[in-house]
């Protein structure tokens, strides 16, 4: 049985995912390019105090430190996305909700290799998600399955 590296709130991750199918280590993609970090920022209460979390998302994506230490944030903005949605999805909709946070685990897996970056990288995925879910709700019900794909890391 595998060790698993990094237990966090979203699942266990394993040692032998860090790496892609050609055997190369993944990179954390640029944070938010046309984004600045507001000066003075208390990021992780700032975060607490956004509005909603669309807002919180872009001041995390904005000012995130792109290591292991997001995972904190993160989990605060997820918790805000989906407040506002996770109690409006059919059991239809929360298995594809689930399966899709596997995927961003399958895309940026956690290894004892990889070190903090696969978790920013990880949990920022998921932070997209919520993300999307949380737009699609806005206003309600979510109809349909809502657009989204895995984030492409950008080298």
């Amino acid at each position: 049985m595998q060790k698993p590296i990094w237990r966090g709130r979203r699942g266990i991750r394993y040692a032998d995912q860090l790496r892609n199918p050609d055997g190369a280590l993944l990179v954390a993609p640029a944070a938010a390019e046309d984004m600045q970090c507001p000066k003075g920022i208390q990021l992780e209460t700032d975060i607490k105090a956004a509005p909603d979390c669309l807002a919180a998302h872009k001041l995390h994506q904005a000012c995130a430190w792109e290591s292991s230490g997001d995972e904190f944030m993160s989990e605060d903005v997820i918790d805000k996305c989906e407040a506002g949605f996770l109690d409006r999805l059919t059991a239809k909709q929360k298995r594809l909700y689930q399966k899709r946070i596997g995927a961003c685990s399958d895309r940026y897996p956690v290894t004892e290799e990889g070190g903090s970056i696969q978790i920013y990288l990880s949990w920022m995925c998921d932070e997209d998600l919520a993300a999307t879910y949380f737009k699609a709700a806005k206003g309600g019900q979510i109809v349909g399955t809502p657009r989204w794909r895995v984030p492409n890391v950008s080298q």
